[in-house]
């Protein structure tokens, strides 16, 4: 709890911010709170009131107040669009809400809660239905002409070649060979030649979120950027397509995913040339910054250790075995 409450500096009972929020924005009496425990950056919770649950995100001290505003944009212009996600409330027309408490500044987000689980909590894959509307709605996402500012992502690939020069170092067994290779792999890309678009970046299974009527919700635009779109689709495909016990179910629901997006928004020939490369890039940064968190921000949660194993295991599936067909005949 202590590692939650340093993100945002908070000394105090949590209950006197949550009902400063109350009364601002007129979402009724405080009843409770609930911190949402996964996550690596920011400080979410539930809030309970008399009228009901609301999600509140609270910006890391660490983020500028013009990086919270662009993260508020972030969040509000894919619902505006008909994207799956949560509504964003306003105080006094400003998606983004500063106060200031016990001389501490809060920046923070109220969100309408989604009566649900994430695949994360669920300990399930998605099914290939799940995975077909995932596709769809990508697709739909991606295809949103909004520019927001650059901010950079440790965890992104188009940021792999800083990232891997960095954490190499960490690496000295029979995975460092096989981030050698995404290495190599990354360098061959032109990025100029792939299609940009609005890009989630982490489409994993913490940010999807199935509700009680089964309807899926996706969450968390903190690292959103207009970025080439084949990134969401090597990200959707490690982490929500790959069955680590099983490469024929593997290759049907990575099949099923491409096949729903492409219905709506095809790839060019020269995404699907460079498809899985993105995805070996992927599977090796999430080792790269797992083991950065561990061993330089001393982060030994259950989450980091999850998605260390994950990508371990993907990253030798995805070079060992072929997960999809990549036909070049658009």
């Amino acid at each position: 709890m202590a590692e939650f409450e340093e993100r945002i500096n908070l000394n105090f009972p949590l209950e006197v911010l949550s009902k400063e929020i109350c009364k601002k924005y007129n979402i009724g009496s405080f009843v409770d709170n609930k911190l949402i425990e996964i996550g690596y950056e920011d400080y979410n919770y539930i809030l309970t009131t008399n009228k009901g649950k609301f999600v509140v995100k609270v910006f890391s001290n660490l983020r500028t107040d013009e990086d919270c505003k662009n993260l508020a944009d972030r969040g509000s212009v894919p619902y505006k669009y008909g994207f799956s996600c949560p509504k964003i409330f306003e105080v006094n027309g400003n998606n983004l809400y500063i106060t200031t408490l016990n001389n501490i500044k809060f920046r923070l987000l109220v969100m309408e809660y989604i009566n649900g689980k994430d695949f994360y909590t669920l300990n399930e894959l998605p099914t290939l239905e799940n995975l077909k509307l995932i596709g769809l709605e990508t697709a739909k996402l991606n295809q949103i002409d909004f520019r927001p500012p650059f901010i950079y992502d440790r965890w992104a690939i188009i940021n792999f070649e800083k990232e891997y020069l960095h954490n190499i170092k960490y690496f000295d067994n029979e995975l460092k060979e096989l981030i050698d290779k995404a290495y190599l792999e990354f360098k061959q890309i032109d990025f100029s030649k792939l299609k940009y678009g609005y890009v989630h970046g982490d489409l994993i299974e913490t940010n999807v979120l199935k509700d009680i009527d089964n309807k899926l919700w996706f969450i968390d635009f903190s690292v959103a950027n207009y970025l080439p779109r084949i990134i969401d689709l090597a990200v959707t495909i490690c982490d929500l397509c790959l069955d680590l016990d099983n490469i024929k179910n593997t290759q049907k629901r990575t099949k099923a995913y491409l096949q729903a997006y492409e219905s709506v928004y095809p790839l060019t020939d020269y995404e699907k040339e460079c498809l899985k490369k993105i995805i070996h890039c992927h599977q090796a940064i999430t080792l790269l910054e797992t083991t950065r968190e561990r061993i330089e921000e001393n982060n030994l949660s259950d989450e980091n250790f999850r998605f260390f194993e994950k990508g371990k295991l993907g990253l030798n599936m995805v070079f060992n075995h072929q997960i999809f067909q990549c036909n070049n005949k658009s």
